[in-house]
């Protein structure tokens, strides 16, 4: 049913005259039987969306009363809902004119202007009702509503850059689509659909695959165990490409692992709205696992977003314990599960609703939908930066024409920050219903610069893709950044990089030699990708693997701090492999003088000797040579060959 937004649906007949506090009463009904009748048809046809045949009815109690103040403010209010915004201004002013201390006609004119994007009027109209003095509810709403006026009057005469694109037949269709995702890599786009089946709508999820820089392939259904006869609400895909997260409403229990695990009744479902995800198992999808009772409440819960490192996952909640109708909320890793959810507090949520979290890649970017802050009306999208004391930072509305009157929800950022990606059902390109755009995200909202990684793990013999662990750190602070393994089947994984930042890469398996690589953002500030082959050595005696993330000064051969994080690893790993021996072997490029080199060579081994002697490792399990120049890998003709002949490596001497 239609809520009527006018004054009459709170008190049809004295309603303005209650507002008037220590003031006459006002009469505003009429005396007229048929004018009567015919303004209580017109509210039973207002009610039930029927706003055409309400005004007949009202234009006929206008006839019979021309001073019947309850029907003119009705009239208006019509109008305002058909849009006919200029007649609907012609009764306010007639009733105003009648000077009766209505202040609430303000009021409600002041909503009617906002709709009709006559921001400067509404803002003066909501202030003469506030100077009224008004209390409650009427005083909060207008006040919000001044405050959005005031915002959209400065944001239109200052527009943003923005020039939304339909993202095509592949992706859109004369069904709708909504709340997009993207890997990292920019490979897939996963989305929710609503389809039709039956003579029903219900809602899937589907995916697509990019097939070059512009063109997007096809998408297609997920498919069980993940879409169900039931629907399916909205999705969010891990950086690396690897896990979904998603909300399903009144799931059934024999659709989830754990219903499958404890034999659910065939009818048994969690109730609500809850959220749930699933892993990419080889090229398919795991049986969802719902989060449990510590996530979910009995409450709504909606709208997920992983960050980049698996650590954190943000969702919108109605839970109690929030600030206003829905609010944001996030939950941490703590090993085996998730935490208790920690609402992210008054900076981020307000006594409106705050919904579509978005964590970019960065871990540092927040995107979202609120109405409870200035705005162009109705929900916004918002960003938030995290500071440099963990805090979030106050949100900062994206603008105008990104904003409008409308309701905005479901902000997509990709991992170059340049492209963002949104839904709309009003726009002349659109496919049908509501459809999925992109378009290019102006400079001062865009998320850090960021990188990746995406490697395949293979064994260096037989090539063959391998499942092993990863773990990227800082060589900065020595922390580890993120935690992965690779795709059973394929071997790959895919970790993010900040820029003007240096990482080390390390990759293990068991009955293999560790792995290092080495990535040096922190001058550079490169964003392009890192696409690598990881061919894992088997553990076996005279294996060599280069330490690509011990450093020197140059003609030093002491260690630099950020060298530790490495040797550490060489740490654990003989640690666990107790009975490996090993030699640490220097080498150096063919420049200068052979002499020195040779001798450098030496000492620069002799250091990692030293360090691994000094972290309790028996020296009866190492040894070191310096081989000065005579072991290139690299043609020594370039800059590139001599950097990666320039190395320190532990060669396998027993086992």
């Amino acid at each position: 049913m239609r809520r009527v937004t006018g004054l009459l649906l709170l008190n049809l007949f004295l309603l303005l005259s209650s507002c008037a506090v220590s003031q006459p009463r006002v009469n505003t009904d009429t005396k007229n039987k048929k004018a009567r009748e015919a303004f209580m048809k017109a509210i039973e046809f207002y009610n039930f969306q029927q706003p055409e045949e309400a005004l007949k009815e009202i234009d006929f109690a206008l006839k019979k009363d021309d001073g019947y103040i309850d029907a003119m403010l009705l009239r208006a209010d019509i109008l305002k809902t058909l849009k006919r915004y200029e007649e609907s201004q012609e009764m306010y002013d007639k009733v105003i004119a009648m000077n009766l201390n209505l202040p609430e006609v303000y009021l409600y004119m002041g909503e009617m202007q906002f709709q009709a994007t006559w921001y400067e009027k509404a803002s003066s109209s909501l202030g003469k009702y506030l100077e009224s003095n008004p209390q409650g509810i009427k005083k909060k709403m207008a006040e919000s509503l001044k405050a959005n006026a005031e915002f959209a009057a400065v944001a239109i005469k200052n527009p943003v850059p923005f020039e939304p694109k339909n993202m095509g037949s592949a992706i859109n269709t004369s069904e709708s689509e909504y709340f997009p995702g993207i890997t990292a890599d920019g490979e897939f786009f996963i989305f929710t659909r609503r389809i039709t089946t039956g003579g029903m709508p219900q809602e899937d999820f589907y995916l697509s695959r990019k097939v070059n820089d512009t063109t997007w392939g096809p998408a297609y259904n997920l498919g069980p165990p993940v879409n169900t006869p039931e629907n399916e609400g909205s999705v969010s895909i891990s950086t690396d490409g690897q896990f979904i997260f998603f909300t399903a409403c009144n799931r059934l229990k024999k659709y989830t692992l754990q219903g499958r695990e404890n034999g659910a009744r065939p009818q048994e479902v969690f109730p609500s709205c809850d959220l749930y995800f699933s892993r990419l198992e080889g090229d398919k999808w795991s049986i969802p696992r719902h989060l449990g009772s510590k996530v979910n409440s009995l409450e709504w819960e909606s709208t997920p977003t992983l960050s980049f490192d698996g650590l954190t996952l943000y969702f919108a909640s109605t839970r109690k314990g929030g600030l206003g109708g829905s609010d944001i909320w996030k939950c941490v890793w703590e090993g085996n599960g998730f935490s208790e959810p920690i609402n992210l507090g008054p900076t981020i949520n307000t006594e409106g609703n705050e919904q579509t979290p978005f964590i970019h890649p960065d871990n540092q970017t927040l995107y979202f939908s609120s109405d409870g802050r200035p705005g162009m009306g109705k929900f916004d999208f918002y960003f938030s930066r995290l500071g440099e004391d963990g805090e979030w930072q106050t949100p900062e509305n994206l603008g105008y024409p990104i904003n409008t009157a409308g309701d905005e929800k479901g902000l997509l950022v990709d991992r170059s920050g340049k492209l963002a990606y949104f839904s709309s059902d009003e726009r002349p390109e659109g496919k049908g219903g509501v459809d999925i755009y992109q378009f290019e995200l102006y400079k001062e909202a865009r998320p850090q610069l960021l990188s990746y990684v995406k490697a395949t793990v293979v064994d260096d013999e037989t090539g063959e893709p391998l499942s092993a662990s990863a773990e990227l750190l800082s060589l900065l602070t020595g922390e580890s950044v993120i935690t992965t393994s690779t795709n059973p089947k394929t071997g790959s994984f895919l970790v993010v990089l900040k820029a003007n930042s240096n990482y080390a890469l390390n990759v293990r398996k068991e009955g293999y030699l560790f792995h290092s690589e080495n990535f040096s953002l922190a001058q550079s500030g490169e964003t392009d990708p890192f696409l690598i082959e990881v061919r894992l050595k088997k553990l076996k005696v005279n294996q060599n693997v280069v330490l690509k993330n011990v450093f020197y000064d140059v003609d030093s051969y002491e260690l630099k701090p950020e060298s530790r994080v490495e040797l550490e690893k060489l740490v654990e790993f003989l640690q666990v492999q107790k009975s490996v021996t090993i030699e640490i072997g220097g080498h150096t490029d063919n420049t200068g003088n052979p002499a020195l080199n040779q001798k450098l060579s030496e000492n620069r081994a002799k250091s990692v000797y030293d360090y691994l002697v000094s972290k309790g490792i028996d020296p009866k399990r190492l040894s070191y040579k310096g081989y000065g120049s005579s072991k290139p890998i690299a043609d020594n003709s370039s800059e590139e060959g001599r950097q990666k002949n320039r190395r320190t490596e532990y060669r396998v001497t027993g086992m």
